[in-house]
């Protein structure tokens, strides 16, 4: 078989880069983004991230609506490693994640709050989910921790009637400055992006054992 000209192999690697395929010889890098419902942040070897999926008990808003909220961090090695999951106000349970082949999946020692009726049981079958849209710029991910949290174009003061998120819903956070976080809010009918007070979100890290 003749082999091909470098020329041609060339400009079909460069095509191949241009497109978006990997290099040969060279894994996926590990990327931040979204994975169904699964937030997920990756700098420097750590993850952190949120879950968030609702669902109404007969699909309508007349139904009792269950929600699986939680946060998690840990640490990633090779697209594997170990992290903690809290729910606001609940325990910490700990669990796998793997990043592999463009795809997130996570498993837990015990199901937090409320999966079992929103999502499913993420203790003997992982949570899977395909990379849905790269997280560009993200530095953080958490929920909302008060009532209402309204969503301000500056980080000098407060739009009372402006968009706003509430209690629970996830965020992603693009910017931190003194008593403020630039967030970007991606669940409604359009992604927002703006300015709330760090303290209207919860914190990134899991609660003391």
């Amino acid at each position: 078989m003749n082999a091909m000209p470098p020329a041609r192999a060339a400009a079909l690697l460069l095509l191949a880069l241009a497109a978006g395929w990997p290099a040969p010889g060279r894994a996926n890098p590990l990327a931040s983004g979204q994975y169904g419902s699964l937030t997920l942040v990756v700098r420097d070897g750590e993850v952190s991230g949120t879950f968030s999926e609702a669902r109404g008990g007969n699909g309508t808003q007349d139904a009792p609506q269950f929600s699986c909220l939680f946060q998690l961090r840990g640490t990633l090695r090779d697209g594997r490693g170990s992290v903690q999951t809290w729910s606001p106000g609940g325990e910490s349970i700990p669990g796998q994640l793997t990043l592999e082949g463009g795809a997130a999946s996570l498993v837990l020692r015990d199901n937090q709050d409320g999966c079992l009726m929103a999502t499913g049981d993420m203790v003997r079958q992982p949570y899977r989910a395909p990379l849905a849209r790269r997280g560009e710029g993200w530095i953080g991910a958490t929920l909302v921790a008060a009532p209402r949290a309204v969503i301000n174009p500056t980080p000098q003061g407060s739009n009372r009637r402006g968009p706003y998120v509430v209690e629970g819903d996830a965020v992603v956070v693009l910017e931190r400055r003194p008593g403020w976080a630039r967030v970007r809010y991606e669940a409604g009918r359009a992604p927002v992006t703006g300015w709330v007070r760090a303290g209207e979100l919860a914190p990134e890290q899991p609660p003391p054992r």
